[in-house]
């Protein structure tokens, strides 16, 4: 049952929360990887290793997503969540948010090799889509400051929609790297100053271009999504402590968004995420880096500024 106080939803941690980064897996979610000839063994093989999803529930033609992610965001007492959604799961989501409004709101997939993508784009907006999700470090022979992805950036200023971007590493086997530096998002964010932009995973490996990006670009900002296991492969020993002190002091609380990722189920919701990152936060204000206000925008108010959504009260 949601926890009503302040007439909005808290969750468990207290405070209230919008996951402004996850995906929305379906069976059509499984016939999509399968004709991209992506195996689901190779994926458990992957994430066995290098995340905490141990165990995956392959959802089936019975599988109600709708019905199981509002089931999840009610146990946690989570406001809303955004879900990442390509065109196997188009109709299957607004089904979804449709039978439970208030609860989830989403970004298109796009793909730069796309004809059809501004297109795409337009039509998402008109059904009520907050933003785009571009995954640079899978394309190959594609940047992001190519001409190429300036009509899919105009399309974005045209409708106010943000512009999410996975760079660095990527949990898929075949991504091109030389795609997957956050700095090259920078001449964009230049030449479209109205768009607001977010690198997922805090660059997923990356670290040091996005906290550099804070002092280049004021329309630059970042996502805390997953476990942040990136943070074994740096030469430097992280925590996640360590890692939002750094963006608090490049970027304030004004440039991180709160995420979790959350993909399959029996997994779920990632409370672990929420409570390690909620934690991490609280511990960091004594050194006047965080404040309820901050703690609000980070969990809550940004990704409502930056997306104009409207959560359940």
């Amino acid at each position: 049952m949601d926890r009503i106080q302040g007439n909005s939803v808290k969750s468990k941690t207290g405070v209230t929360v919008i996951d402004a980064h996850a995906h929305f897996m379906t069976a059509g979610s499984m016939r999509a990887w399968a004709e991209r000839g992506r195996s689901m063994s190779s994926f458990q093989q992957r994430t066995q290793t290098r995340t905490d999803l141990k165990s995956i529930e392959v959802p089936n033609e019975n599988f109600d997503a709708g019905k199981r992610w509002a089931d999840e965001l009610d146990r946690y007492g989570v406001s809303s969540i955004g879900f990442m959604i390509g065109p196997e799961t188009y109709d299957e989501f607004k089904e979804a948010r449709r039978r439970f409004p208030g609860r989830f709101f989403s970004y298109l997939n796009v793909s730069p090799a796309d004809p059809d993508a501004v297109k795409r784009i337009d039509r998402a907006a008109s059904d009520g889509f907050y933003g785009i999700k571009l995954y640079p470090s899978n394309w190959r022979g594609i940047h992001v400051y190519d001409q190429q992805l300036y009509p899919i950036y105009e399309e974005a200023r045209k409708h106010h929609l943000l512009v999410i971007c996975h760079f660095g590493v990527s949990i898929g086997g075949d991504a091109d790297l030389r795609s997957g530096n956050p700095m090259d998002i920078q001449i964009p964010a230049r030449d479209f100053p109205d768009v607001n932009f977010m690198i997922a995973h805090f660059g997923a490996g990356w670290f040091r271009e996005v906290l550099l990006l804070q002092y280049q670009a004021d329309n630059v900002h970042m996502d805390s999504s997953g476990s942040n296991v990136w943070m074994r492969y740096l030469p430097q020993d992280l925590t996640i402590k360590d890692v939002f002190r750094h963006a608090l002091r490049a970027g304030g609380p004004d440039k991180i968004l709160f995420g979790t990722d959350s993909t399959f189920f029996p997994r779920g919701f990632r409370i672990n995420i929420l409570e390690e990152q909620y934690t991490a936060l609280e511990s960091l204000r004594g050194n006047g880096l965080i404040d309820d206000e901050g703690i609000d925008k980070i969990f809550r108010g940004n990704v409502i500024r930056l997306t104009g959504y409207k959560p359940r009260e």
